[in-house]
């Protein structure tokens, strides 16, 4: 079996010259017999005014988003689907700093 790529660092690596970015994944699914594996992430991103954490949430969205149809490591996956399953929404700090997050799903399977 080879394991599916870090969507984690796959994404974090994508995003990070945003700045204010965290990436961690809370779910993950692998289904037989297609080798399918969906990773479920959080994005979270933090700037210095509200505006600008939306701005840079909806930029780094869509960077996502564009990850659909892309081969990874090594070329041996292709990132078949990229669904967003929440957000961007505003969810500031506990100390009150801006934040904004979104949640995607991102399905992949090696080639064949």
């Amino acid at each position: 079996m080879i394991a599916p790529p870090d969507m984690e660092q796959v994404v974090y690596g994508l995003l990070k010259d945003l700045g204010g970015i965290s990436v961690f994944q809370y779910a993950s699914k692998y289904e037989w017999p297609g080798r399918m594996e969906t990773q479920s992430l959080q994005v979270d991103v933090r700037a210095s005014s509200k505006k600008r954490a939306r701005d840079r949430a909806y930029e780094a969205q869509r960077m996502v988003l564009d990850l659909e149809g892309r081969d990874w490591h090594d070329q041996t996956f292709v990132i078949q689907a990229v669904d967003v399953e929440g957000g961007p929404q505003w969810l500031p700090e506990p100390d009150g700093a801006p934040r904004y997050e979104f949640r995607v799903a991102i399905r992949c399977h090696p080639q064949p």
